[in-house]
């Protein structure tokens, strides 16, 4: 086992605490592994060449998830990536 070790500003503290709070996580190793696999899954999907997005359905809105590090991610080449049918179904629906 290896013990992994943060140093984090408080205001960023407070912002894991608040998580905690809002999501019922007794414990930091818990909201690191919640978060670890959320990330892990968001990876897999860029590789695969999809979008991670929030989805309103009665609205009609979708917001793609920006975030750098995701860019990062090799993705598959045009031919192989899904189309926007896959895409969006994917997307849309599990």
């Amino acid at each position: 086992m290896v013990r992994i070790q943060l140093d984090l500003p408080d205001e960023q503290v407070a912002e894991l605490d608040a998580l905690m709070t809002e999501t019922k996580v007794r414990t930091r190793k818990e909201l690191f592994n919640n978060a670890l696999t959320l990330f892990d899954w968001a990876v897999k999907q860029k590789k695969a060449g999809l979008l991670i997005a929030a989805i309103s359905e009665s609205q009609g809105v979708v917001k793609e998830l920006l975030m750098p590090v995701l860019e990062n991610v090799a993705t598959p080449a045009p031919e192989e990536a899904p189309t926007g049918a896959q895409r969006g179904a994917a997307v849309g629906r599990p």
